[in-house]
């Protein structure tokens, strides 16, 4: 072990206490607990000693070099350890949202620049099989990410860092997959050749399907909880997945009805459930998530662009969990923001807070964070009370 991890990991060591109390507060969000204090995933920046601890490795750098994907995980769970409060650390292959669609035979272009890889390119409908056996190897993309969690998982044991969970593969739903593998093309197949887009969909529910259980060998502890985003954790029960729908919110309803909803239903139901991420804005799918039961919670990737008051009493309505990061309002203090992000997410009733913030802030801000969340939070529940 190199001078720089060596620094990182008694670090994580010596600052993860709080990781089991953030465990038991997000996964009380999930089941339906009633929470006298909500979970908020609190990450802090590195401080310039940690930044000269561990190298910083672009998205090319670190593609098929495990040492380096590591590395940068490290680096990510440095910034969940200095929150301290209720992000629960993770690091997963950063293998880029093309890496399921790999398994179709087509490789993502990496940047010289260190931006996340792309798939540029596509397969062409007459070379799209009728079905494909993923079992049989997955290619020199997918393969390495298999090698990248294993190498993860068995350095964290190493270590000792059994607080620190590995998390899947960037997951990207059936039609963002089957997008991925075809191209543009598939918009004009939605109406020209709706069959060949259904045999696909189908297919690349099966490519999630063998992706997802290949990670989940690979992962300690996800027999009870899936990782995300080294913030996040769900419990397996609730299924654990996230399911990104962002090619979706190009869809009118009519095609949504057909082509998305049932195939997100597909992979939910193979797992059990778990939460919807999509970035845009697209009203009608907002409504199908919230009326989805396997959906146990919401993700979006533009909150500037939705009422976000709204959409938190929707899914505390919904009873289901809003999950990531909200904007503040121009000038808004931090304890009215936690106000207005909490108190829609509370039933009254039960007791239960529907939310897991997502915040980000400089270390020297997290006390004050923190007390402030915390204020907000008991204002709150006394006045329900």
């Amino acid at each position: 072990m190199h001078d720089g991890i060596k620094k990182a990991v008694d670090y994580i060591k010596a600052n993860d206490s709080y990781i089991q109390k953030a465990i038991e507060r997000q996964t009380a969000v999930w089941n339906g607990e009633k929470n006298n204090m909500p979970a908020l995933a609190l990450s802090c920046n590195l401080t310039e000693e940690q930044n000269s601890w561990l190298p910083a490795y672009n998205a090319k750098e670190t593609h098929f070099d495990g040492e380096k994907m590591f590395s940068e995980g490290l680096r990510g769970v440095l910034c969940a350890v200095n929150g301290g409060y209720g992000a629960v650390p993770s690091m997963r292959a950063n293998m880029g949202c093309g890496i399921i669609p790999s398994l179709f035979g087509i490789q993502q272009t990496l940047f010289d620049d260190g931006k996340m890889p792309w798939m540029l390119e596509h397969v062409r409908k007459d070379n799209i099989k009728s079905a494909y056996d993923f079992s049989a190897g997955g290619g020199e993309e997918f393969n390495a990410a298999m090698l990248h969690m294993e190498y993860m998982t068995e350095k964290l044991r190493e270590f000792s860092l059994k607080d620190i969970f590995v998390f899947p593969l960037d997951l990207q739903g059936a039609v963002d997959t089957a997008h991925l593998v075809y191209g543009d093309n598939i918009f004009y197949d939605f109406y020209d050749d709706p069959g060949f887009i259904h045999r696909l969909l189908a297919l690349s529910c099966e490519a999630i399907n063998f992706a997802m259980r290949e990670c989940f060998k690979r992962m300690d502890g996800s027999g009870e909880f899936i990782a995300h985003y080294n913030h996040l954790i769900i419990p397996t029960s609730s299924g654990g997945l996230k399911v990104s729908e962002d090619t979706t919110t190009l869809l009118s309803p009519k095609l949504i009805d057909e082509f998305a909803a049932p195939y997100l239903k597909d992979i939910l139901e193979r797992f059990g459930g778990g939460y919807a991420h999509y970035c845009g804005k697209n009203d009608y799918l907002l409504e199908i998530l919230l009326k989805e039961p396997l959906v146990k919670g919401i993700n979006l990737g533009n909150p500037e662009k939705h009422d976000m008051t709204n959409i938190i009493e929707s899914c505390r309505s919904a009873r289901k969990v809003y999950t990531g990061g909200i904007n503040k309002n121009p000038g808004e203090n931090i304890f009215d923001y936690f106000m207005r992000i909490l108190e829609p997410s509370y039933d009254k009733d039960s007791g239960r807070f529907h939310i897991i913030a997502q915040y980000n802030c400089d270390i020297g801000e997290r006390g004050n964070i923190i007390g402030e969340f915390e204020r907000a939070a008991e204002k709150i529940i006394k006045n329900y009370r």
